[in-house]
């Protein structure tokens, strides 16, 4: 039987696609006109990328969501800082906070966070009544503040902007882009002697962003399409590698690795690329100009004698948590008490494990509802990709990948509130999950109707 569209769904439709055109003209006329009484040419430009960028921010949440999470690995640079005043972490968020709020009132529902989200209310509730026995009452203050507000925004966020697997597919594909784009800019270091550096000037954080950009076109890409198509992609993961291995973040190279083996065990056809890209890279890497002391310190991942000698000053970090944890094991140091109590606070800032940094500030119970959180996470995705009737496999692959490189991360580099992405992408495979049709539920865009005869 056809089907028709209704007309009021159709005048819903055009009044949106109006709505959205008429706010990114305004935006645009509004920074022309600024620009124009102030006369400079650079100011020309900024106020009329700034308001349009806004604007579809605003339009599409889920692009800020995006931008936010990478935020931090740019706004270190001078010459991005410079173009807005205040922190760009609090810009962005607070745009992104704008464009939720219009999400309602256009009446996008968020989707409902699973049972095992309370688990962070448990969590900062026991964050908060650190803070009556921390012994650096200020620095503990300031950590709870940005994990409820900064940090907890990436983790409450995606139930409200990527509601819709379009929604979701616009996430994956600004938040490549921005990826690619701090990857490009990385590699005009390519024949110095330095490691390769972020804008922010963070060699971790590169290695981070490298890896998200390697993880997307190799699962969302390389791993869905036929070889002669996904051929064309090869380019992109070549930036991205190189970007990783000249900012030789160890912890980003081995979690690349294991999200490659995992495909491959998957399906044996993936090791046909690996094998080109290996063989690629073999003959083009010693013209590529990749700094000398970036070649040196990977190579420490298969030089080193013992666990000791590979983490370096980390296994100092560890062995002082863990004695944090023996002298405090129910109810932690309070938060900061690990750098308040270190032997050298400008170094031991945290132990770089987020399951430890946790137990020694607020006790073993706040690292296992930590880990369960993370458990979790780990157990949904393995759902999702046991499941051959999902709707969403394409993105539960790419969700799980990104969830593996989460875990990595968290165990290697991980403090609470650094490395937004981390969390961002455990709140990226309950989201998906959340996205399973409800039968209960009219769907909001379409209404449709048997025709007439």
């Amino acid at each position: 039987m056809k089907q028709r569209l209704t007309f009021g769904t159709f005048s819903c439709s055009t009044h949106s696609r109006w709505r959205k055109v008429c706010i990114v003209s305004v935006s645009l006329l509004a920074g022309a006109a600024a620009a124009f009484l102030i006369g400079s040419p650079g100011t020309f430009l900024v106020p009329v990328f700034g308001l349009a960028a806004a604007a579809a921010f605003l339009v599409y949440p889920e692009l800020a969501l995006a931008a936010y999470v990478v935020v931090g690995d740019v706004k270190g640079n001078e010459s991005v800082s410079s173009l807005v005043h205040g922190d760009l972490t609090l810009v962005v968020g607070a745009v992104l906070i704008a464009g939720i709020i219009l999400n309602l009132l256009r009446g996008r529902l968020p989707l409902h966070p699973p049972p095992i989200y309370l688990l962070f209310a448990a969590l900062i509730t026991l964050m908060a009544a650190s803070l009556t026995y921390t012994p650096a009452f200020d620095d503990g203050l300031d950590k709870f503040a940005r994990f409820a507000t900064v940090t907890g925004i990436v983790i409450v966020a995606p139930f409200f902007v990527l509601n819709t697997p379009a929604a979701l597919k616009r996430f994956l594909t600004g938040f490549g882009i921005a990826t690619f784009a701090i990857c490009a800019w990385s590699l005009s270091e390519l024949g110095g002697n330095q490691r390769l550096v972020s804008p922010s000037d963070n060699t971790i954080g590169l290695g981070h962003i490298a890896c998200a950009l390697f993880v997307l076109v190799w699962v969302g890409v390389i791993c869905q399409y036929s070889f002669p198509r996904r051929v064309i992609a090869y380019p992109l993961l070549g930036i991205a590698i190189l970007a990783l291995i000249g900012s030789a973040s160890r912890g980003s190279v081995i979690a690349c690795a294991l999200v490659v083996s995992v495909t491959i065990v998957a399906n044996r056809w993936r090791l046909l690329d690996a094998a080109c890209l290996g063989v690629i890279g073999a003959a083009a890497i010693p013209f590529l100009g990749i700094p000398g002391s970036s070649i040196s310190y990977l190579a420490s991942l298969v030089r080193s004698h013992s666990i000791g000698e590979l983490l370096n000053f980390r296994s100092d970090l560890l062995a002082y948590g863990w004695r944090l944890i023996e002298a405090h094991p129910l109810f932690g140091a309070g938060l900061s008490g690990f750098r308040y109590f270190s032997p050298n606070p400008t170094l031991y800032k945290w132990p770089h494990n987020i399951f430890i940094g946790v137990a020694c500030e607020l006790g073993l119970p706040a690292a296992l509802l930590v880990l369960a959180i993370f458990a979790g996470a780990v157990g949904e995705a393995l759902k999702q990709l046991r499941n051959p009737l999902s709707p969403h496999v394409a993105l539960s692959s790419v969700a799980a990948a990104l969830l593996l490189v989460g875990v990595v991360n968290a165990i290697n580099t991980g403090n609470i509130n650094s490395d937004r992405s981390t969390w961002l992408f455990v709140s990226l495979v309950f989201a998906i999950g959340a996205l399973r049709p409800h039968p209960h539920r009219a769907s909001p865009i379409l209404i449709r109707v048997p025709a007439e005869g």
